[in-house]
């Protein structure tokens, strides 16, 4: 069941990137440019797209808030090991995994039909930095969601609408660049353009090695109130929980 399921989340990315492909290639046909990027770039943005939003695709939320609605978090606080801990470690566990299949897909994009640009960036371990963070900060705030079903009884709105948001605000979908003013405003002030906005405009050499740095310590910023905020959430839940039987 499991294998079936990663395989179907698998190919619904594959049927996203390739409608957002052929939107784009209409979009930029006759060598047109938008938000500052040609066509071979923007083949390489959506390329990123599916890298970063494939990864820890795998139910992370769903998987904390069942465990939640059916008690077996608690026999989860029994074992001897922290509850993040046990998380954080089947988040690596996921990613190790995913990694390898996305890879594949993307060498088979990369050879067949998307090539990629290489990075424009001056500094690769800033960028190498910045999709880690990213990485972690998706995951973080993936947890945070799963961790509000303490305080309701259905968390399946609550990830539509964290997903919404972070396809739409992260840039995932399209540059940030195209907003509204007042929509770019908001989507620089929240957490979700650091784990794709950020990472793209260091690939892509936006910005200089100067704000890279400083975008990256932001999202370390991000990292750390967020994760803060997870504890909070975690202590204050774990004090709401009843269990009953044996």
């Amino acid at each position: 069941m499991y294998r079936g399921r990663y395989v179907v989340g698998v190919l619904i990315s594959l049927v996203q990137i390739t409608v957002l492909y052929y939107i784009w290639r209409a979009i930029m046909s006759g060598g047109q440019r938008h938000a500052g990027y040609d066509w071979p770039q923007m083949q390489t943005y959506l390329l990123l797209s599916f890298l970063l939003t494939l990864v820890l695709s795998f139910g992370t939320e769903e998987r904390v808030s069942a465990s939640i609605r059916d008690g077996s978090v608690s026999l989860e606080l029994l074992k001897p090991v922290h509850y993040m801990t046990l998380r954080v470690t089947e988040l690596i566990a996921a990613l190790f995994v995913e990694l390898l299949s996305v890879g594949l897909c993307l060498a088979l994009f990369v050879s067949t039909v998307l090539p990629a640009v290489p990075p424009e960036t001056g500094s690769r371990f800033l960028l190498v930095l910045s999709f880690l963070l990213a990485v972690a900060l998706k995951a973080t705030i993936a947890i945070t969601t799963g961790v509000l079903c303490f305080w309701t009884t259905n968390v399946l709105g609550l990830i539509a609408c964290r997903q919404a948001l972070a396809l739409m605000l992260s840039g995932a979908m399209f540059p940030l660049q195209m907003l509204p003013d007042w929509l770019h405003t908001v989507a620089y002030a929240l957490p979700f353009q650091s784990f794709f906005n950020t990472p793209t405009m260091i690939y892509f050499g936006r910005v200089g090695t100067a704000d890279a740095a400083g975008l990256v310590a932001l999202q370390g910023a991000w990292l750390i109130a967020l994760a803060g905020m997870t504890a909070l959430l975690l202590n204050r839940g774990f004090r709401r929980l009843d269990s009953y039987g044996g």
